[in-house]
């Protein structure tokens, strides 16, 4: 039942994409929250990468989300770790450009998306990753070792199945429009993403906009690629590499009705010993289902190693789990 002194979620407003977050606050126990703000940048290479900048100091983390939702995904845990950050839109979701090609593997869409840390002055720091964006934390890491203090990923293993992978992709390139949000919540509980209608309807919010027929469309590339052309979302095998190379402390958090199976935990934990496995209840949008369970595990790990305050001395990052 909710609580009758927590103010009741905003109703969306076309006018301000922030209306709701007094509520996540309130119900997330933050009496400050870091102010949110959006930012757009172009990149040299040609793109819109938009971005939510939380804080009105540097940024020490970067929130990078899953195939076909959006920043905003990120916004509970965000408030809950409340440490200045940014979270983008990734490539081909959100607000930002989509890619001519469909290409949106890691190795097509890092160099965009480090190209627009850069434009946003984001410092070394921590990247947090939720499933596609966990693979691509992994190529940004790998790639510009400089930029990354420690990484995070969300409910993701590269051994996933690649077919697995793929067939989520054609899904979201075959989604009709939608005639009400409702409908939208209802498709995703039929589909099991998740069981909580509110949060289904504020993603939805997030992830749709009217389309010329009046009806919803999703706001990301896929359903609105020509008849025939199919996108890419690249090989997840290949972040092991990436992974194993990896010189800073790594967290795993993972949904226990998630992606990441004992199984693929157990093999994960044999390639990474030295990484730090977090499990909450969850599927495997854990940073929709258990927000406040991830912004915990963050702050935990992040504390331990002193990676939000870099005064503090950071410890050996062993291979203890929970």
């Amino acid at each position: 039942m909710p609580d009758p002194d927590l103010p009741a979620p905003a109703l969306p407003d076309p006018r301000d994409e922030f209306a709701d977050l007094g509520h996540l606050a309130a119900v997330s126990g933050v009496t400050e929250p870091l102010r949110a703000s959006r930012q757009v940048v172009r990149t040299a290479d040609g793109h819109d990468v938009s971005a939510i900048r939380w804080g009105d100091r540097e940024a020490r983390i970067t929130y990078l989300h899953g195939l076909g939702i959006d920043a905003h995904s990120f916004d509970q845990t965000a408030i809950a770790v409340g440490a200045p950050a940014v979270a983008l839109d990734l490539p081909g979701h959100g607000r930002s450009s989509w890619r001519d090609d469909a290409d949106y593997g890691a190795g097509a869409t890092a160099p965009t998306v480090l190209a627009a840390l850069d434009a946003l002055e984001v410092p070394p720091g921590v990247l947090v990753g939720h499933s596609l964006g966990a693979i691509l934390a992994a190529r940004i890491a790998a790639s510009s070792p400089e930029r990354v203090t420690g990484l995070v990923l969300v409910d993701m293993s590269p051994d996933f199945a690649q077919r697995a992978v793929d067939r989520i992709a054609r899904a979201l390139e075959d989604e009709e429009p939608f005639a009400s949000l409702d409908e939208v919540v209802d498709r995703a509980v039929e589909a099991r993403v998740g069981d909580d209608r509110e949060v289904l309807l504020r993603e939805a919010r997030h992830t749709t906009r009217l389309g010329a027929d009046g009806r919803l469309v999703r706001r990301h590339h896929f359903p609105h690629l020509p008849t025939g052309r199919t996108a890419s979302v690249g090989r997840f095998a290949d972040a092991w590499p990436d992974l194993e190379a990896l010189d800073v402390p790594i967290l795993l958090v993972r949904g226990d009705r998630g992606y990441v199976s004992p199984k693929l935990h157990a093999g994960f934990a044999e390639r990474l010993p030295d990484a730090r496995t977090v499990t909450v209840e969850s599927r495997h949008a854990v940073q929709n289902q258990a927000p406040l369970e991830l912004a915990r595990a963050i702050r935990a790990w992040t504390d331990g190693h002193g990676l939000l305050h870099p005064e503090q001395k950071p410890s050996q990052h062993g291979s203890a789990r929970q």
